[in-house]
């Protein structure tokens, strides 16, 4: 069985230590690298081309969300979840804007580490419970303060586009969404590029905190 190549980054040294013997301890991930700061990460990802980077917010000469931000833009393909202590919504924005898949709290136990990183490398999404939480009560906030129910100023999507833009949000990668639409994986990156031009957004992390803020999910029909 091939293990999940992760690379690991955080400031501090009996953190990432730790981090990294919990991860060693596990028969299916090998950590490939250590990073102390945001250009070591860079540097780093582009020397070994790791499946999962685990990655801190707060680093000094460049934070993890422009280190994702950089790393993603070189390597649009790059799988990046952020372990950090920060349960804060303009991170978690940010972070999702700039093409992380997952965000979960240093507070995560080990299980729930290993198995987002087991998720991140799939392709898919992944959030601490906490983060969950705050991500429904901001939609909910967001309806009560103007949407009241409804969805606006949304463009008109036809009824794949809503199909495979659910599909995406429930963190399904391109190859799944094929099989349960019985389309090739290439029409689905099709729909996903026209997606993202057509509702505004960078990335196909965008288009899940687009769908979740305007309740689009719900209206597939």
């Amino acid at each position: 069985m091939d293990k999940i190549r992760v690379l690991v980054a955080d400031d501090h040294d009996i953190v990432r230590y730790g981090i990294c013997s919990v991860l060693q301890s596990s028969q299916d991930v090998e950590v490939i690298g250590e990073a102390a700061t945001g250009k070591q990460a860079v540097s780093m990802y582009e020397t070994h081309l790791p499946d999962v980077v685990l990655l801190d917010i707060s680093m000094p000469d460049m934070n993890g969300i422009e280190t994702t931000r950089t790393i993603v833009k070189k390597f649009p393909a790059a799988r990046i979840l952020i372990l950090t202590m920060h349960l804060n919504e303009e991170y978690l924005n940010q972070v999702i804007n700039a093409g992380a898949l997952g965000y979960l709290l240093k507070n995560a136990d080990i299980d729930e580490m290993l198995s987002g990183i087991r998720m991140v490398a799939k392709g898919k999404q992944v959030f601490s419970g906490e983060i969950a939480r705050l991500m429904t009560e901001k939609y909910i906030r967001s309806a009560q303060d103007g949407y009241d129910g409804k969805v606006m100023n949304v463009p008109r999507l036809t009824r794949r586009e809503k199909e495979i833009l659910q599909k995406i949000a429930e963190g399904k990668t391109s190859q799944e969404i094929a099989e349960v639409l019985f389309i090739s994986p290439r029409t689905v990156d099709t729909h996903r590029a026209n997606l993202i031009q057509k509702l505004g957004v960078k990335n196909s992390a965008g288009l899940v905190r687009y769908a979740i803020e305007r309740n689009l999910l719900s209206d597939v029909e």
